[in-house]
């Protein structure tokens, strides 16, 4: 049986409490009307089941909170504040962030070829011309940089050829790091922008040679911990899977949802044995967790008295990074309308917009293709009712 979506009531047992982005028992925010007013089409044609959107000022404050439908069409359930979501690529902004800290500590630079940190990649070859007899071969005539992984201007494919073989998740960073001059680089580094997780991979492999310590635990040391994003994670337990909102799209008839799944990682999630971090889609997390990171973002690096990123760090994560193919995009970062940030392959999307100071969060789960649109609207409107 299936159950039509529609505007569930206001009222929830958390809040964002002011500057932290904590939960705390108060005065609920509003919902935004002209928020409600766009995004209940989407609902009423099962294009979204469920949809989670905030619209904060830079302080904390939380001016519109919209929390409309399911989480769980099939058992009713609401969607909520506590419910986990697959990020997908918003996992990408913690590698440019993580990379940038690097950057700070004068222990990397943009500019430093990755071969100075992972010396088996000066194998890479290039292809210079392919038909269906042949593909000729030639080397690269500029080394591929830190900066060509974040920008997804390095010539890599999507993703190596190791994990398109056994799978996203389930080779160390390591290995897929050097797995990457298997498949040679599809044109000269700089030269053309195509977007993929394997950039971001070998990224992380390199804050690993770094920072001394696994990929995950930087993150969780720098980051995740200090920012106080406690359900962030690679591996969500048991218990948090029970919490995950479910993907849905419209069934080929329009009559009701169809329900999707997580296809690109492999299950169980909280397999710590057999699954390793994807640095460029492999992360789970909440809204709350997403509204600690914006804060940072909005406030140049800094959240309650704590730098993380310095400002000339900041300044490269909102600046176009793409060289001559002129693509906004920068170092882990999407670069929109004026704002920078970052969405996932399922609708979810953190959008921070720095001269107003507007964070705008959209957390859905869409496997239908209908959450692009979504969001874009939910963030022009998001604007327009910010300025008001």
């Amino acid at each position: 049986m299936e159950y039509p979506p529609f505007f569930l009531g206001l009222l929830m047992s958390a809040v964002f409490a002011v500057a932290t982005g904590s939960f705390a028992a108060g005065q609920e925010p509003p919902a935004s009307p002209e928020e409600t007013a766009a995004m209940q089409p989407y609902l009423d044609s099962y294009k979204l089941a469920g949809i989670i959107g905030i619209i904060a000022d830079k302080e904390g404050t939380v001016r519109f909170k919209n929390l409309m439908g399911y989480a769980d069409v099939e058992a009713r359930k609401p969607i909520s504040e506590e419910n986990l979501f697959w990020v997908a690529s918003m996992t990408k902004m913690f590698a440019g962030a993580s990379i940038m800290m690097l950057v700070d500590e004068g222990k990397v630079s943009l500019d430093d070829p990755v071969t100075k940190f992972i010396p088996q990649l000066s194998n890479w070859m290039v292809v210079d011309e392919h038909d269906a007899d042949h593909v000729l071969l030639k080397p690269v005539t500029r080394p591929v940089t830190i900066r060509h992984l974040l920008s997804h201007t390095s010539g890599l494919s999507g993703q190596s050829e190791l994990q398109q073989a056994t799978g996203a998740d389930s080779t160390p960073i390591r290995m897929r790091a050097l797995s990457s001059v298997t498949g040679p680089l599809q044109w000269q580094p700089g030269d053309k922008y195509q977007y993929g997780n394997q950039g971001m991979n070998i990224a992380a492999r390199v804050v690993e040679i770094v920072g001394g310590v696994s990929y995950e635990q930087f993150v969780q040391n720098r980051l995740f911990d200090p920012l106080g994003m406690t359900e962030t994670t690679f591996w969500p337990s048991d218990a948090q899977i029970a919490r995950l909102a479910n993907a849905y799209g419209p069934k080929k008839d329009k009559s009701g949802y169809a329900k999707g799944g997580i296809n690109f990682l492999t299950k169980p999630y909280s397999d710590r044995v057999h699954r390793f971090p994807e640095a460029g889609g492999g992360l789970f997390s909440t809204t709350h967790d997403i509204f600690r990171y914006g804060m940072m973002l909005a406030n140049n690096g800094v959240l309650e008295g704590r730098r993380y990123l310095s400002p000339a760090a900041m300044d490269q994560l909102r600046k176009e990074q793409t060289g001559s193919t002129k693509v906004n995009y920068s170092l882990g970062y999407h670069l929109r309308n004026g704002m920078f940030g970052h969405d996932g392959a399922y609708g979810t999307d953190l959008s921070v917009d720095p001269k107003s100071g507007m964070i705008a969060i959209f957390m859905v789960q869409c496997s239908g293709g209908d959450q692009w649109e979504a969001r874009d609207l939910f963030l022009k409107t998001a604007r327009e009712v910010f300025q008001k």
